[in-house]
């Protein structure tokens, strides 16, 4: 898949290790985090997608924080193109968090753990008021997404694929070129996942780069691009091979 003014390079990944613990002081050094995976080398380019695959515990999620910036590399580096960054510097670990979520969005497997108000319209609302931005994408994503007649629910009320496209929408109303997205099929339903897949789909075809950690292979094989396989742990590094896009 080659959308218009696909290709360029939006996120670099060179020889990374990446762990979800921290720094720890002993004394006087501090000791840095045991990666749970390393020499991970990578590319996030504009209009296309880049799929993420592997074993359970090869690192794939804390692969994808790092990338999107949410969590800090144990070696090697994440550097965004000019492009992207656009005066916000090149790691993106070190962005303000209104920097980020216009640039790279994160959307987690369990819904839940990103929803910050009780109403979804205020949902959708949270980053672009944020960021000084208008209505008119939170209207289109509530349309896009069949969410208009429940601008008024609790989030947390809803059902397992209304607050998947919630998630989806709550990310995107900030507009970022790069979107993550850790198993955006899991649990979900034929027709959540036909929708989810068509929706990302869209997105790559208008420039939207689409990182996806997935078992799926079929939803893999929808959006085309780049595998990165990592496999077990213990072997060390990956590198991303092209898919057919």
């Amino acid at each position: 898949r080659m959308s218009a003014g696909s290709g360029d390079l939006l996120l670099a990944a060179e020889d990374l290790a990446v762990s979800r613990e921290r720094p720890r002081r002993r004394g006087f050094r501090t000791v840095p985090p045991v990666p749970v995976r390393s020499g991970i080398t990578a590319q996030v380019r504009s209009g296309q997608a880049l799929t993420v695959t592997g074993p359970n515990g090869a690192g794939k999620s804390t692969f994808a924080l790092t990338l999107a910036g949410l969590l800090a590399p144990v070696a090697g580096k994440v550097s965004a193109a000019v492009g992207l960054s656009e005066g916000a510097g090149i790691d993106p670990f070190t962005w303000k968090a209104n920097q980020l979520i216009s640039r790279i969005g994160t959307v987690f497997q369990e819904p839940e753990h990103q929803f910050v108000t009780g109403r979804v319209l205020d949902e959708l609302m949270f980053g672009p008021r944020h960021l000084g931005h208008g209505e008119e994408r939170v209207d289109e994503l509530l349309e896009r997404l069949r969410l208009t007649h429940l601008v008024d629910a609790n989030p947390y009320t809803l059902s397992g694929g209304e607050k998947r496209r919630l998630s989806v929408a709550t990310v995107l109303a900030a507009r970022p070129r790069v979107l993550v997205l850790d198993e955006p099929t899991f649990g979900q339903d034929a027709n959540t996942w036909a929708e989810l897949a068509s929706f990302l789909s869209e997105l790559l075809d208008a420039g939207t780069s689409v990182v996806s950690v997935t078992h799926d292979q079929e939803f893999s094989a929808v959006l085309g691009g780049a595998e990165l396989r990592l496999g077990p742990a213990a072997r060390g590094g990956a590198r991303q091979e092209a898919g057919a896009a």
